[in-house]
């Protein structure tokens, strides 16, 4: 996994301020995946820990629950040194999102969705 460009993230959310992009390696299909944001662990000494794997979308069409499977499959490649459990999935959109991947996530503790109404009202 190539991890790139630290950026910072809210510690109360993933319990974590430091977060990368990265491409990771996919032997199903023969090529690799890029993560739009990865959030790893950053204490002093500690080895990296992957808190969780997010997808950022800015189109004008809502996100699908297909993301999420995307997403699903990209934390199976990671890994299982990298994680001491199943990173969360984190689906950024500037568009909000379909009902069937609203449905998906809440039937699901591992998955978060974050539309703009919720970025910043976080902030």
């Amino acid at each position: 996994m190539v991890l790139e460009s630290r950026q910072f993230c809210h510690p109360g959310r993933v319990g974590s301020r430091r977060a990368s992009r990265a491409t990771i390696a996919c032997r199903e299909h023969h090529q690799g995946h890029e993560i739009d944001v990865v959030v790893v662990e950053a204490s002093a000494g500690a080895r990296r820990r992957v808190l969780a794997i997010g997808e950022v979308k800015s189109t004008a069409r809502p996100v699908d629950v297909a993301e999420i499977i995307r997403l699903d499959h990209l934390r199976d490649l990671l890994p299982n040194s990298w994680a001491l459990a199943p990173p969360r999935l984190l689906v950024f959109s500037r568009a909000g999102f379909t009902p069937d991947a609203r449905r998906a996530a809440v039937s699901r503790q591992d998955v978060e969705l974050v539309d703009l109404e919720r970025r910043y009202r976080s902030a």
